[in-house]
């Protein structure tokens, strides 16, 4: 597909995270196996689904750049979305299970085992998590991604957890203190608020909400600047994903203008909209009397 520079831009951040989530994953099952311990083996295996979850995005990043066809007549954009539906769920997943892990170690409090390549693991575990949820945060940001800010919450929630294991081991070497269940649980919660945003969002999108604010107003200053627009009304716009809006808009013109001059003057209204925001615009013309004497006589013949 021919993607544009925004969806190859997603794509490229989104290949970023899969190649760490993958070597992290690689370096926590190495240190887990030498180190015989379970927890970072399962650690391991999160960040592996991590990277499955990362391919399912990328390929609903690029699917979304599709261009319409006989089916989907205004495109495919909302692939984006279904993406950002999933990873959702895929957290609310991991929240739920950390939750009934918390509970599990409050009924049952165990010993963490702790040796330097454990350390040594997790601390690199969250200085790359970490550097992945900004990373995915500022790209996210740039080019408008839904799916990118929900990876960004699915890694700064990856960070949070394994830095509670490490504070909690911290407690119970210096003071033999089982907290980790009731930290995991706190998280767990954090955690869920989280990812219920990024699904009540997605599901907002998906259902048809209102249009953004500025979006809405930037379209109708482009639209007025024009001197020969009177004003302009029953704007509607329509999300179909992020580089996929389409709009129509009534402008009301003075109604001695020529049909030629009309017809140009919404051309150039189109242009304008979709060069300057990427919504695609369909203006529909409104006359409006303005020559005082002719508005005299229609008005009295209407009065009579």
């Amino acid at each position: 597909y021919g993607m544009n520079k925004r969806t190859k831009n997603a794509v490229l951040t989104l290949v970023v995270g899969l190649i760490l989530n993958i070597a992290l994953g690689a370096a926590k099952l190495t240190a887990g196996v030498i180190s015989e311990s379970v927890a970072v083996a399962s650690d391991a295996f999160n960040n592996l689904s991590d990277a499955a979850v990362s391919v399912v995005t990328i390929l609903a990043v690029w699917l979304s750049a599709r261009a319409a066809d006989h089916d989907h007549p205004f495109g495919h954009g909302r692939y984006e979305y279904i993406a950002a539906f999933v990873l959702g769920a895929v957290i609310v997943a991991v929240a739920v299970e950390l939750f009934i892990s918390g509970v599990k170690r409050i009924i049952e409090p165990a010993d963490i085992a702790a040796g330097a390549l454990l350390w040594a693991t997790l601390g690199v575990s969250v200085a790359v998590k970490a550097f992945m949820a900004a990373f995915y945060r500022v790209r996210g940001r740039r080019v408008d991604s839904d799916a990118i800010r929900a990876a960004a919450v699915d890694s700064m929630s990856d960070a949070i957890v394994t830095t509670l294991v490490l504070a909690c081991m911290l407690v119970e070497r210096f003071t033999g203190a089982h907290i980790d269940g009731y930290a995991s649980a706190a998280v767990a919660v954090f955690i869920a608020v989280f990812a219920v945003r990024i699904l009540k969002r997605t599901i907002s999108r998906l259902l048809g909400e209102r249009p953004d604010p500025e979006l809405y107003a930037r379209v109708t200053s482009i639209m007025t600047e024009r001197p020969e627009v009177l004003s302009v009304h029953d704007l509607v716009i329509n999300d179909y994903g992020e580089a996929h809006k389409t709009a129509e808009a009534d402008a009301v013109f003075p109604a001695d203008m020529s049909f030629t001059d009309v017809h140009a003057a919404c051309d150039a209204l189109e242009r304008a909209v979709l060069a300057e925001t990427g919504v695609r615009l369909c203006v529909h013309a409104d006359p409006e009397m303005t020559c005082a004497a002719r508005l005299a006589e229609l008005t009295e013949r209407l009065a009579g």
